[in-house]
C-alpha cells in the first residue's frame, strides 16, 4: 500500500490521508480530484439520512422489486445487486433496506433508483452545503454506461476509432446531459433501442471509468470526520448514516467488541480502487482513512484488493505500525 502511493505520488494518481484524533500521520495528494466509483455513494446515504430526518420520506416506505429492475443492468456491478437480493428475498423492499443494499452490497440499480428518489439536484446541493470543494457533479451510474450505445446510435457511427475519438473528446457537461437523458427512458420509457447491447469494450469502459463522479481524499476525510465526531449531525440523521454505512462493519459481531462507532464504502472499477472509513475505538481513539487510486492495471488491483484489509486493520489496532508509516 505505502509503496504504491509513494510510487505513484509524481503522477498525482493516488491519493491517501490518514487521520488519527484530528492529526494526520499520512497526507500524499489530499486535495487532488480522482474517479471515486462507489465510494461516491457516502453522498447519497447522507442526504437519504437527511431526507429521513426531516421527514421529507418515510423509510420505511415499500417499493416493489420491478422499480428497482428498472436501472438493473446485468453483469456491470460485480454481482452487488444479486447479493443484495440473496439475504433480502423479497417482492418489494423497505427505503431504508434499498440504501443498506447500495452502500453495504454496492448495487448500482439501487443507486440510481435512490438518486432518482431523493432527486438529483437535491443530491448535488449536498456537495455545496458540506463544503466539498473539490468535488465533481454526481450523474447516474447505470445510464452512463449506455452514452456510447446512445451516441453510435443517433450519430449513425460506424467504427470503434470514430466511436472512441467521439466519447474521448466530449464535454463533460454533454456527458452528464446524455447520463440524465438516458436515465429518465430507463426511469420512466422502459427499454429503448439503442439498450439492446451494451457495448464493454476496454477502451470505452476506461473513459467510462475516468469520467465518473470525483472528489480528493480532503473532501472525504472531512466527511468521515464529521460523522465519527457524532455531534456534527441532528440525532435522527447522524443514527440514519451510522446504520447505513456501518453495516458490513456490525454484521461481524467481533467488531462490537472494540468498535464503537464506524462506518465504511469502497468502491472499484477495471482502473479505479478507492477507499473511506471512520473509527472510533473502544478508548475513544477516532481514525479516518481515505484512499483514492486511478490508472490501475490488473495485477495491481488484485494486490491492492488483497492487502488493503490487512493495511487498515494495522492502521487501526497497531501503534508501532501508525509511527512507522507516519516517519516514512
Amino acid at each position: 500500500m505505502l509503496r504504491y502511493a509513494k510510487k505513484r505520488r509524481a503522477d498525482k494518481d493516488v491519493s491517501l490521508l490518514i487521520r488519527r484524533n484530528k492529526q494526520e500521520l499520512i497526507s500524499i495528494n489530499h486535495e487532488t480530484s480522482l474517479p471515486l466509483a462507489s465510494t461516491v455513494k457516502i453522498i447519497l446515504v447522507i442526504e437519504f439520512a437527511r431526507q429521513v430526518s426531516i421527514g421529507k420520506i418515510d423509510e420505511n416506505e415499500r417499493v416493489p422489486k420491478e422499480e428497482l429492475l428498472k436501472f438493473y443492468l446485468e453483469k456491470t456491478d460485480g454481482g452487488a445487486h444479486e447479493e443484495w437480493m440473496k439475504e433480502f428475498t423479497k417482492e418489494d423492499y423497505s427505503l431504508k433496506e434499498i440504501a443498506i443494499g447500495m452502500a453495504a452490497y454496492s448495487s448500482n440499480a439501487n443507486t440510481d433508483f435512490l438518486l432518482n428518489y431523493l432527486g438529483i439536484e437535491e443530491v448535488n446541493q449536498l456537495l455545496e452545503s458540506l463544503n466539498l470543494h473539490h468535488h465533481s457533479r454526481i450523474y447516474p451510474l447505470v445510464s452512463s454506461l449506455y452514452i456510447s450505445n446512445y451516441v453510435k446510435f443517433n450519430e449513425k457511427i460506424t467504427t470503434k476509432k470514430e466511436l472512441l475519438y467521439r466519447m474521448k473528446n466530449m464535454p463533460i457537461e454533454e456527458y452528464i446531459q446524455y447520463s440524465l437523458l438516458i436515465h429518465n427512458h430507463m426511469a420512466n420509457e422502459g427499454k429503448k433501442e439503442y439498450m439492446e447491447k451494451l457495448n464493454l469494450h476496454f477502451d470505452l469502459q476506461k473513459i467510462w471509468s475516468d469520467l465518473l463522479p470525483s472528489g480528493s481524499a480532503k473532501d472525504y476525510a472531512s466527511l468521515m470526520e464529521m460523522i465519527n465526531d457524532g455531534n456534527v449531525f441532528e440525532e435522527k440523521m447522524q443514527s440514519c448514516i451510522e446504520e447505513i454505512l456501518g453495516y458490513s462493519i456490525f454484521k461481524n459481531e467481533k467488531n462490537r467488541e472494540w468498535i464503537v462507532r464506524g462506518g465504511m464504502k469502497g468502491g472499484s472499477t477495471l482502473f479505479v480502487y478507492t477507499y473511506a472509513s471512520y473509527i472510533t475505538d473502544k478508548d475513544g481513539n477516532q481514525t479516518e482513512i481515505i484512499f483514492l487510486s486511478n490508472n490501475l492495471n490488473v495485477l495491481t488491483l488484485r494486490k491492492l484488493q488483497t492487502n488493503f484489509n490487512q493495511f487498515v486493520l494495522k492502521v487501526l489496532t497497531n501503534g508501532e505500525y501508525r509511527k512507522k508509516i507516519s516517519s516514512e
